[in-house]
């Protein structure tokens, strides 16, 4: 056989190894594309998940407090029965209270316990009794969960 095609063969040869080359260089190249892709599905992943706690989240933070502004729209109304002397008020503001108390609206009542300015809100100060108590309630406060949505108006001992 002659020399050129031993030749041939040898640069065929070449050929398939640069080929070779080539493709394992693209294949490289593809897995760490691949990596790098499964890399960010993972990031993305993640994110998606933080954000679809945060959503739950929220979600759960909304349908707590959604009746909060019907709530303190019904105060000046338990203020009106809770005022009155006629018996049958009586009966709708316990009924009422109930209600409201099922869905998270806790009074405040503090009365003879110290003036806290967080919850409390002092009108006036009147002589007597342990300094920076509360003497007497003037409006009720209360907390809706674990939410003040109206201070409790009281007097506070002077001592």
């Amino acid at each position: 056989m002659p020399s050129s095609y031993y030749q041939s063969i040898k640069n065929r040869l070449k050929q398939c190894e640069e080929n070779m080359q080539v493709k394992e260089n693209e294949i490289s190249k593809m897995k760490d594309e691949i990596k790098e892709l499964k890399e960010q599905n993972l990031r993305f992943s993640a994110d998606v998940e933080n954000m679809r706690k945060r959503t739950d989240d929220e979600i759960s933070l909304n349908r707590k407090y959604a009746a909060q502004d019907i709530i303190i729209k019904i105060l000046p109304v338990i203020d009106s029965l809770e005022n009155s002397n006629d018996e049958p008020n009586k009966i709708i503001l316990k009924q009422l209270m109930e209600i409201l108390s099922k869905e998270g609206l806790r009074e405040i009542n503090d009365s003879g316990t110290k003036f806290d300015p967080t919850k409390h809100e002092a009108i006036g100060a009147e002589d007597g009794g342990q300094e920076n108590t509360i003497k007497r309630v003037i409006r009720k406060g209360y907390f809706f969960n674990d939410k003040l949505i109206r201070p409790e108006m009281v007097i506070i001992n002077k001592g």
